[in-house]
């Protein structure tokens, strides 16, 4: 895999060719070692150069080439080109690509003399140029330029790897009986395209703070976000209504909305959810509700509700405390009429929730029950039914006896970045991602593998350290595990302070610690940067299921810390991605 510079393709890039060989180059492994150059992350405020480089391409070996990318549909007729874009406009030029790759060429040549002096070896190196034509197969015999510059549709999906061996064979030939030529200088190794490119980078990137970096992302975070209030408004003209929606679609945040609007109208609202972290942060939120709103996780709940009733305390060492006996407990004491019903119910994490014990629950703290009263449930009922013990058409068809409710389903991802998405979906066993990704670009995803535990404490400090020297604040940060405390990574770690996050008033812009959790016990919470260690299995649907939910926790940089053993499984998996590009 090349080193790609920016390490993220621009959310300005409205070329889908150069987002394919920008894909190509970043996954393929023909290209390690290579540094890949990407123009189009330019800031408007960041001067260039030299004018018009898609590509610029470091080969260790093999020299240094411009890449000039036209996507669409492209004819040389006489002399003049015809550029068809996707809305089928077209439009001519006397000069066509070839000539602008050979021109920004000499441009990068005159840059590199400039810079480091006429005498220099970096003046030696073997500069070469190609076009790319993604979308189209061309006619290799209607330009005045040799047809191993050109690198079209069938060359990609056939045989790009040969392509770029034979352009850097036929440029050295080329080149190598000119008195300039030098086997050393010319064709540079590693090291010195390192060098090299730290001259180039400037004009292909603009480095930003993490600082400067989330702020951007929240913006856009927040123009997203309205999208999902759209929904909402057709949810309150149904009484009764499913919600569906994959990780960061909005459901929380709709809920909670939901909540509010109901309580102006003067309703009695029960917010509920499975998890007892997005239950505590939910009613922060909703601190000034409190009066008309309860909430609370559902086990909260159950446990305050029941105090002062008398019941057999030999039950509450039983695994079905929670999940059977207090439920219907507490559904005797709302039939009685001793507490006073809600006059809306609202279920978050739905999918953990839909169970005859619980929904018998919510019939009796319901005014005009289930089958007549006001509800709204909202749940991923693919992958985060982690605690669920039944499928989700059995859980549908438990609903369904009682009354027929409207389904709505949110599709446009507001928390991920387009990388974290694609990722999430691909190591969790989507063919294709569950929710629209078209919005929010990012940084890529970060894999590092560990050989045994020593490896792996090793692994997490330095990225720990490499994150706490970039400025970034403590309680940006989360730390998960399939693992509790005290048998995780982060558990042994002891270079680094890391202290199990229980409560969310532990979260505040003065930690000290970086924060801890197990991914169960954050589902339903979300971090701008995530980094999820202990990860030993891949295949298994429980481990998919575990990834998609602690990995969909992200919201713009993510980390992951697998075990060697896994390498191969990752790399079946890493096809699936190229096969989808």
């Amino acid at each position: 895999m090349a080193k790609l510079l920016p390490p993220y393709i621009d959310k300005n890039c409205k070329s889908t060719g150069e987002k394919m060989l920008y894909d190509i180059f970043k996954n393929s492994s023909f290209t390690k070692d290579w540094i890949v150059l990407h123009s189009l992350n330019l800031s408007q405020h960041t001067k260039r150069l030299y004018g018009e480089i898609d590509f610029l391409i470091l080969i260790p070996g093999g020299g240094i080439y411009v890449m000039e990318v036209k996507g669409g549909a492209v004819r040389c007729v006489g002399g003049v080109w015809q550029f068809t874009d996707r809305f089928n406009k077209t439009c001519t030029s006397n000069v066509g690509p070839f000539n602008q790759a050979r021109e920004a060429m000499f441009s990068l040549r005159t840059a590199i003399e400039k810079e480091f002096g006429r005498g220099h070896k970096f003046t030696k190196i073997l500069l070469g140029f190609l076009c790319a034509f993604p979308h189209i197969s061309f006619d290799k015999h209607s330009v005045e330029f040799e047809y191993w510059q050109i690198l079209d549709k069938d060359t990609i999906q056939n045989c790009i790897e040969s392509f770029f061996h034979n352009l850097v064979q036929k440029f050295i030939q080329k080149h190598k009986g000119q008195k300039w030529f030098s086997e050393k200088d010319s064709l540079p190794d590693a090291n010195d395209l390192l060098l090299l490119c730290d001259f180039l980078r400037g004009d292909f990137e603009r480095l930003r703070t993490v600082k400067e970096r989330l702020e951007e992302f929240n913006k856009q975070v927040k123009s997203y976000t309205a999208e999902q209030y759209r929904v909402l408004d057709h949810i309150q003209f149904n009484e009764r209504s499913i919600t569906q929606g994959s990780a960061g679609t909005g459901k929380t945040m709709i809920a909670m909305e939901s909540s509010v609007r109901a309580a102006h109208e003067g309703k009695t609202v029960f917010l509920t959810c499975y998890n007892r972290l997005i239950g505590e942060w939910m009613q922060k939120q909703l601190e000034e509700y409190k009066d008309q709103i309860t909430v609370s996780s559902l086990h909260s709940f159950l446990f305050e509700q029941s105090k002062g009733f008398n019941y057999d305390q030999t039950q509450s060492n039983k695994q079905d405390f929670y999940s059977k006996y207090l439920p219907l407990l507490l559904r005797d004491i709302y039939l009685k009429g001793i507490n006073k019903k809600f006059d809306k119910l609202i279920i978050d994490e739905g999918q953990d929730l839909i169970r005859e014990e619980y929904l018998s629950l919510f019939d009796s703290v319901l005014n005009e029950g289930l089958a007549n009263g006001f509800w709204e449930i909202y749940g991923d009922f693919e992958r985060q039914a982690i605690y669920a013990q039944l499928s989700k058409e059995e859980m549908f068809a438990l609903i369904n006896k009682i009354v027929q409710p409207t389904k709505f389903l949110l599709k446009i991802n507001c928390r991920n970045t387009k990388q974290i998405g694609e990722e999430t979906s691909l190591l969790s066993g989507f063919e294709k991602p569950p929710f629209l990704l078209e919005y929010l670009e990012g940084i890529p995803v970060e894999y590092a593998f560990y050989n045994d535990q020593t490896h792996q404490i090793q692994l997490l400090e330095e990225q720990l350290r490499k994150l706490s020297d970039s400025g970034l604040p403590l309680n940006e940060l989360i730390i998960l595990s399939p693992k509790r405390f005290e048998n995780s990574c982060a558990g042994l770690v002891s270079d680094v302070t890391i202290a199990e996050i229980k409560y969310t008033n532990e979260i505040s812009t003065t930690q000290y610690f970086f924060g801890f959790a197990t991914v169960q016990a954050y589902k339903g919470m979300e971090s701008n940067y995530v980094l999820i260690t202990d990860i030993e299995e891949l295949a298994s649907e429980t481990a998919k299921s575990l990834l998609y939910v602690g990995m969909s926790r992200a919201r713009y940089g993510l980390i992951l810390l697998i075990a060697e053993s896994m390498r191969s499984q990752y790399k079946k998996i890493l096809k699936n991605k190229l096969k989808l590009t």
